[in-house]
């Protein structure tokens, strides 16, 4: 009987114990199993390339290779991807450059580089995957890169000065180096809302996956400061010429804009788009790199037009002459006009040369419409290892 005993005990002990295993095995496994979030801090950079121009609800970050030519499969359904979810995704390339099989990846990602320090950085990229069969292979693919250039309307000598720079180096390798602390070993390589991917086989899985994303994203509470969205329209003139603000340099580039409370954008120079109370004029003329005080204004090139013997800066908003000037706030709906070295005559016709389309923007008058809307195989579900 004792006997008998001893064996039931040392059998129902091995049964508990392979249970017990097996129970760890399942946990373990579930673990290994389950989406591992990445650093934050080095998946996406301050001055990471990046397309936002929505809530950013979650971020899409995409390692890619210019020369890769399954990153060039995924170009497209990319772009047409991040155009869907404007409204809720941000999206970041990164540059992650095989060099040890794509010998011309590098100087492509340099010259993408160079055309972003003139605000061309997404024009050059997108020319890169479009143009990949053209100049991916040549023995010396610079000359062509260089036509890129010129028909990107990019000054040349700045482009070529600045493909070779280590400023420009230096950002692709510190691009890079993140992506080898990533664990990245091929391109493209995506992480969505702060998770890697398997490489969708197909745009309608991708899609999935990014709605699927935003579901899960946490809803942000509308505060005041990001529920306000007003519009203002502007006219400034110096000696009887207006002031071109829809030249690239006052613009925002890429969907990052130049003040994200106030500023410029879609290539309109006489609508100021405003998204946060209390944000003055004069700050506004500041992120231009130009300067508004309460009685001159200083351009970006440092020219100073102010109070001398003979003219004074003058500002009228909504056709009352106004003497705020760097402190005013500008409102909904306001039409606003600073003029230097004009008659009294000529200052009247500045005043009906100002536009008055704020309502359309502000959806004020919709009767007057609506506002534009702010060589491995290279298949989807491919990649390109080094």
């Amino acid at each position: 009987m004792s006997l008998m005993k001893s064996e039931t005990k040392l059998f129902l002990g091995i049964i508990l114990g392979t249970i017990a295993l097996v129970a760890v095995g399942i946990a373990f496994l579930s673990r290994s199993a389950a989406p591992v979030k990445v650093d934050s801090t080095i998946l996406v950079r301050s001055d990471s390339n990046k397309i936002a121009t929505g809530s950013g609800a979650i971020t899409l970050v995409e390692f890619s290779d210019f020369q890769c030519p399954a990153c060039g499969a995924y170009y497209a359904p990319v772009k047409q991807l991040v155009s869907e979810f404007a409204s809720s995704m941000t999206f970041v390339y990164r540059n992650y450059p095989l060099t040890n099989t794509h010998k011309n990846a590098q100087i492509g990602a340099q010259a993408a580089e160079a055309a972003g320090l003139q605000g061309k950085f997404w024009e050059m990229h997108d020319m890169l995957f479009e143009k990949q069969t053209e100049w991916s292979t040549l023995p010396d693919p610079r000359p062509t890169l260089m036509s890129y250039a010129e028909s990107l309307k990019l000054d040349t000598a700045q482009f070529t000065k600045d493909i070779d720079s280590d400023t420009v180096k230096n950002k692709i390798q510190k691009d890079v180096d993140d992506g080898n602390a990533l664990g990245i070993n091929g391109t493209p390589t995506f992480f969505l809302a702060g998770e890697k991917l398997e490489n969708p086989a197909s745009i309608d899985d991708f899609r999935a996956l990014i709605k699927a994303a935003i579901d899960k994203a946490p809803k942000p509470s509308v505060t005041g400061t990001q529920a306000y969205h007003v519009h203002a329209n502007l006219k400034v003139f110096v000696n009887g010429t207006a002031i071109d603000f829809a030249l690239p340099k006052y613009q925002g580039v890429d969907g990052k804009d130049l003040n994200e409370d106030i500023h410029f954008h879609d290539n309109k120079g006489d609508l100021i788009h405003i998204h946060k109370t209390g944000v003055s004029l004069g700050t506004f003329f500041t992120s231009l790199k130009m300067k508004l005080t309460k009685n001159a204004l200083s351009d970006d090139v440092g020219t100073v037009y102010g109070v001398d013997s003979t003219h004074t800066l003058r500002m009228f908003v909504n056709g009352k002459e106004n003497a705020q000037l760097d402190r005013y706030v500008p409102q909904d709906l306001d039409r606003i006009l600073i003029t230097y070295g004009s008659s009294d005559a000529a200052i009247q016709t500045q005043l009906s040369s100002i536009p008055d389309d704020a309502c359309i923007y502000s959806l004020k008058c919709p009767e007057r419409g609506k506002p534009p809307t702010e060589n491995c195989v290279g298949g989807l579900g491919t990649d390109c290892k080094d």
